[in-house]
């Protein structure tokens, strides 16, 4: 078994991937073995500060980003983020030191500038506040943040009607910063930087909370993390208290109760999606295979041949159909639909290694070993293949021996 080295940077790297997912406590702790490492690591004394901050724990954090200022006094991050945490437990006049001071290493630090404001609206000097957000609305007229804390600061000071107009103009700008973000978030999970998409998706949904398609996405991002169920499906029941006809969302959710064993209840939002759009694909096989867990065997095969009906080309329901019937014990009509697989797709790993499954089931052992060897050329960590190479490797090795003694009382 590989030993891996347990570095400052092993602790670190897990911190940030766990901070990243929204896991704080688990990263604090990652981050607190780091600095145990390596007591003056900025990195891990920053981040730690930022898990701190998350946690709402604003003094704990202000110690770390303090540490990290007297390491680097212009470090931009950690000024900032301890000026948010002195203005979380009112500290508003030190507050605004610190964005001062940025504002002298970074003039265009626009997040320091609207943060002075909040701070000086917060100690009266709503007029100051203002001349801010202004500021910022100067070079950046359709800021979304300025716009909307202007709005605030002019409804601390009666002017109703102005206020609602920057809240309205700062509401139309987050929607449609939103979506331009999310989109972003959307192109790196296709290229599978989830880590990346994640923190796109939250930003998207700090401007619009009710972007459907960022709390699906953001759901979805988080369930490859690892991330409980339960927090899962909070994003997706707030999408769908949005927009109860979201497909992605009660897909999803379909998915989500079928991999926890509650393949009724999995059914009953494939159902939904299915009502909506009669000729979904993804709703139509996925709900045979939670039938077929359901032992309603006919019924799972009608509904997966009809997902290949509707579409003969489409991977994920022919492969749904080579598990299915794998499962009912006939090799040779699951063959046939791997075979199908792999004429679309040559390197599809799922149908290789199924293939490599069926033909040892047959006892073919020999090809078998061939696809198992293809699918370790394009995946040479597939543990899976592995093992069953192995097992073949083994098979073929005794059935060798024994032709061999057979050979020898032969002669």
């Amino acid at each position: 078994m590989i030993q891996v080295s347990k570095n400052c940077w092993y602790y670190i790297n897990g911190g940030l991937t766990s901070l990243n997912y929204g896991n704080y406590s688990k990263a604090l702790s990652q981050f607190n073995k780091a600095i145990k490492i390596e007591p003056k690591n900025i990195v891990a004394l920053f981040h730690m500060g930022m898990a701190l901050y998350k946690l709402q724990r604003f003094e704990s954090a202000i110690e770390c980003f303090e540490n990290v200022i007297k390491m680097d006094p212009k470090h931009i991050d950690a000024l900032y983020y301890n000026g948010c945490s002195l203005e979380e437990i009112g500290k508003y006049e030190s507050a605004i030191l610190l964005f001062d001071k940025i504002l002298e290493i970074d003039p265009n630090y626009v997040d320091a500038l609207i943060s002075k404001g909040i701070n000086l609206s917060k100690l009266g000097k709503h007029y100051e506040a203002i001349a801010c957000f202004d500021e910022v609305l100067k070079a950046s007229p359709r800021n979304s943040d300025a716009l909307s804390k202007k709005g605030l600061v002019l409804g601390r000071l009666g002017k109703t009607s102005e206020a609602i107009f920057y809240t309205n103009k700062a509401s139309e700008e987050d929607n449609k910063n939103s979506i331009l973000i999310f989109d972003k978030g959307d192109k790196l999970s296709k290229q599978g930087k989830h880590q990346e998409a994640l923190k796109l998706y939250s930003k998207s949904l700090e401007l619009d909370p009710s972007n459907v398609k960022a709390l699906v996405a953001k759901g979805m991002t988080l369930d490859i993390g690892g991330v409980s169920n339960k927090e899962i499906s909070a994003y997706l029941d707030k999408a769908l208290g949005i927009n109860p006809k979201s497909i992605e969302a009660l897909l999803n959710k379909g998915f989500i109760f079928d991999r926890r064993g509650f393949y009724q209840k999995a059914i009953e939002y494939f159902n939904k999606v299915l009502e909506i759009e009669p000729n979904n694909i993804r709703a139509t096989y996925s709900k045979g295979v939670a039938l077929f867990s359901l032992k309603k065997y006919d019924d799972a095969l009608e509904y997966c041949t009809k997902a290949i009906t509707l579409d003969p080309s489409h991977l994920k329901a022919i492969c749904s159909m080579v598990w299915l019937l794998e499962h009912m014990k006939k090799y040779e009509e699951a063959l046939q639909y791997c075979n199908r697989a792999i004429e679309l797709d040559q390197n599809n790993l799922y149908a290789l290694s199924y293939k490599g499954k069926l033909l040892y089931e047959l006892q073919k052992y020999p090809e078998s070993l061939e696809f198992y060897n293809a699918v370790l050329k394009l995946d040479p960590t597939n543990h899976r293949a592995f093992y069953h190479k192995n097992n073949i490797l083994a098979k073929l090795s005794k059935k060798n021996s024994k032709l061999a003694f057979i050979k020898k009382l032969r002669i």
